[in-house]
C-alpha cells in the first residue's frame, strides 16, 4: 500500500513509519528537517517537504496514495486542522478506496477514575487538547464511498529516547529522584511505541474504521511508574511537582498530567492487536536501557 506518514521522523512517527516499511508498504514521510529527512532515508522511506501550517502543498501527493496517517505532533489547533483539511483533500482527489487514520490522545477523555473504553463520550476533555475533539469529528464524518477513516488515541507512550517520560529518566540521573507532576496518586494509561506503531499498521491493512485505543490495558499509578523507573537507574527516590509550580511553564499541559485516567481499550483485538510490553512498571529496566542508548 501507498502511504503518507505526517511528522514521519517523529518519536511515534517514526515508529510507524518503521513498521510499515518492515510490512512491505511504500511510504511517503513528510519532514522539514535535513536531519529528519536522513532518517526518513535510512528508515526505507520516501521524504516530501512541507512545513506545519502548510500542508496543502502535499495535496498533490496526498493524492497519489492510498492511505495517509497523521502523526505530526502539533499542539496548535490551526496547524492541526490545516493537515486535516488537507489529508482529506488528497483523499477526495484520488478517486479510489482512501483509509485515513488521525492521531488523537487519551488526554480528550479528561479524568477518568473508572475505566473507560472507546465508546465513553469525550465530553470532558482536558484543556491543553479540547480541540482535538473538534477534529477527531471532522475526520470519523469524512468517512463514506471510497474513504475509510479511523481516530487512534495513544496512551502515554515510552520506549526509546523520547516523549514524555524523558523528564523522569533525567531527573532520575540527574537529581537522583524521577520527578512526576501532580500527587502520583493519579492513573495514567501506557503503552510502547513499538506496541503502538504495530496498533497502527493493524488497523491500516485491515482497513478498520471509527475510535481504538492505543493503550496496554495496564494503567498504573504515577508514583509507582515513577519509582519503577527510578529503582531500575539504582535510586529508588520520587519527588512530586505540585501542579500549581508545574503551570507556571507547562500551562495547561501541567493540568493534563495530572488528571487521574483509567483509560483501557474494548475494541483493539477486533484488529487481532495485543500489546508484546505487559506493563510500565514491568518494562521500565528496558525503558531505562532504550533511553541510555
Amino acid at each position: 500500500m501507498n502511504v503518507l506518514v505526517t511528522g514521519a521522523s517523529g518519536y511515534v512517527g517514526s515508529a510507524i513509519t518503521a513498521a510499515l516499511v518492515r510490512a512491505g508498504h511504500q511510504v511517503t514521510g513528510q519532514y522539514h528537517s535535513a536531519a529528519s529527512e536522513r532518517l526518513l532515508r535510512t528508515l526505507g522511506a520516501t521524504p516530501v517537504r512541507a512545513e506545519l501550517g502548510r500542508f496543502s502543498e502535499l495535496v498533490p501527493v496526498l493524492s497519489r496514495q492510498e492511505a495517509a496517517v497523521h502523526a505530526a505532533a502539533d499542539y496548535q489547533p490551526p496547524h492541526d486542522r490545516e493537515a486535516v483539511d488537507a489529508i482529506l483533500a488528497g483523499a477526495r482527489a484520488a478517486g479510489k478506496p482512501y483509509r485515513i487514520i488521525y492521531t488523537s490522545g487519551v488526554w480528550v477523555m479528561g479524568e477518568r477514575r473508572t475505566a473507560v473504553a472507546e465508546d465513553a463520550p469525550a465530553d470532558h476533555p482536558a484543556q491543553a487538547v479540547a480541540w482535538r475533539v473538534a477534529h477527531e469529528k471532522l475526520v470519523l464524518d469524512a468517512a463514506g464511498g471510497p474513504i475509510t477513516t479511523a481516530v487512534i488515541r495513544p496512551g502515554m507512550v515510552y520506549g526509546g529516547k523520547g516523549g514524555l517520560f524523558v523528564p523522569w529518566l533525567e531527573s532520575t540521573v540527574k537529581e537522583g529522584a524521577a520527578a512526576f507532576v501532580g500527587t502520583g496518586g493519579q492513573h495514567w494509561a501506557y503503552v510502547h511505541r513499538e506496541d503502538l506503531a504495530e496498533l497502527y499498521r493493524r488497523v491500516l491493512e485491515r482497513g478498520a474504521s471509527g475510535i481504538f485505543h492505543g493503550v496496554d490495558g495496564h494503567p498504573e499509578r504515577v508514583e509507582d511508574a515513577a519509582r519503577a523507573i527510578s529503582a531500575a537507574a539504582g535510586r529508588g527516590a520520587v519527588r512530586a511537582i505540585p501542579v500549581e509550580e508545574a503551570r507556571k511553564s507547562m500551562g495547561p499541559m501541567a493540568d493534563a498530567l495530572a488528571m487521574d485516567q483509567v483509560v483501557v481499550s474494548a475494541r483493539t483485538r477486533e484488529v487481532g492487536w495485543t500489546p508484546r510490553r505487559n506493563s510500565f512498571s514491568a518494562e521500565a529496566p528496558q525503558t531505562l536501557r532504550e533511553w541510555r542508548g
